[in-house]
């Protein structure tokens, strides 16, 4: 049953016959709300902000010289989630990133999966082994 569900059911209750005026009752996610025999609680269900994240970038490698930004990394957060997409292997001869982790975001899951180099080649510049993490309930 989801969050607007229980809030219908609740407004029935209320308005059963002999009520002379109507009553509306917000709740936030994990409130509870008691009246007599019955109690409504608030589990979140399926909200507007479900599956949002906050992505919020920064300079990784910066240039002294030319006063410029090389390279961005991407902080994410959902809740108290947190995944950054960053360079992993930087080739400072060239100033190029030579492998970026990446956070892929999961709604459904309340999770992250951060994909990472788990082995790297240095000579070819490419990654040989990625690994993936769940960054998340039920880790």
């Amino acid at each position: 049953m989801n969050l607007r569900s229980l809030l219908l059911l609740f407004a029935l209750l209320i308005a059963l016959p002999g009520v002379t005026h109507a009553k509306e009752v917000r709740l936030k996610k994990g409130e509870v709300y008691r009246d007599r025999n019955l109690a409504v609680v608030c589990e979140g269900g399926q909200s507007g902000s479900q599956g949002q994240t906050l992505s919020l970038r920064e300079c990784q490698y910066w240039d002294d010289f030319d006063k410029k930004c090389l390279f961005e990394k991407t902080n994410y957060t959902y809740n108290d989630l947190e995944c950054i997409d960053e360079c992993q292997h930087w080739d400072s001869f060239n100033n190029t990133c030579d492998y970026q982790s990446k956070c892929t975001f999961y709604p459904r899951q309340e999770a992250f999966v951060l994909k990472t180099c788990a082995e790297f080649d240095d000579y070819s510049h490419k990654c040989l082994k990625v690994r993936e993490e769940k960054i998340g309930a039920g880790k």
